[in-house]
């Protein structure tokens, strides 16, 4: 089972808690990119992408909101394609709009442009 197998609440409320728990760009990115797995039982596999999580960090507020709806949380890092070049540059700014301009600039000056399909 995947996110949606989730009732509605537990879903959004996990979703939320990785947003609460990012400090910049990239986790927000990793945070948005992480796999909820469920099984029959309600245990709890959280996946984040090791290119945009740190992998030291724990995803506090998605553990404490587990843990108020009863879910045993299991935590794992995942290595799929990312969808641009240069992922440590969301690590500079919480901005999203700078975040953008920063990737743009950086495809600029190698003299290419990024992927408009992904």
């Amino acid at each position: 089972m995947t996110d949606n197998a989730l009732p509605g609440i537990q879903s959004v409320a996990l979703y939320a808690g990785r947003l609460d728990d990012a400090t910049n760009i990239s986790e927000k990115l990793g945070a948005l990119r992480a796999e909820i797995t469920v099984d029959d039982e309600n245990d709890v596999w959280i996946s984040l992408e090791e290119d945009f999580w740190p992998h030291d960090k724990e995803p506090v507020q998605a553990l404490i909101v587990a843990a108020r709806l009863g879910l045993e949380v299991e935590l794992e890092s995942m290595w799929s394609t990312i969808p641009f070049h240069w992922p440590g540059l969301g690590e500079l700014t919480s901005s999203t709009s700078e975040y953008t301009q920063m990737m743009l600039d950086a495809y600029a000056q190698r003299g290419a442009s990024p992927d408009r399909e992904t």
